[in-house]
């Protein structure tokens, strides 16, 4: 007689106590379920009435028209292309680079910020009197 090897039997075992926990889960349904009696404790509820679904036509050709035609723009309201970029100054800011020489070009974006559009980087600005000197 041949033996099963006990770290097959483990496994077997293993692999079957996901199924056996699942079935463990289960609710279990009684095969006859009593009848409510008619006590009149409760409230009485009519039967719900069947509501039959109104016939949509497949052909769109005979499916009834629309008597407002569809709006070409819905609520929302289309926005022009020039307010989707930052509003950035177009008066160009008095800046000085660190040094003290004048830099012309830069535009003010923010206070204490300006942008180089030469070079395309943002500086940091302080104020010093009417002028802004550069930071970095």
């Amino acid at each position: 007689m041949k033996r099963i090897p006990l770290g097959l039997a483990t496994l077997l075992c293993v692999a079957s106590l996901p199924a056996i926990s699942q079935q463990l889960q289960q609710p279990t349904v009684p095969a006859n379920k009593p009848a409510p009696t008619q006590t009149g404790a409760g409230p009485q509820l009519k039967q719900a009435q069947s509501v039959q679904a109104p016939k949509v036509a497949t052909d769109p050709g005979q499916r009834p028209q629309s008597s407002s035609p569809i709006p070409s723009a819905g609520p929302a309201k289309q926005v022009p292309a020039e307010q989707t970029a930052p509003a950035l100054r177009k008066n160009p800011a008095s800046v000085f680079d660190s040094a003290g020489k004048p830099v012309n070009g830069m535009v003010q974006i923010a206070p204490n910020r300006v942008y180089d559009p030469v070079t395309g980087l943002y500086h940091w600005t302080r104020m010093e009197g009417q002028q802004q000197k550069l930071i970095d």
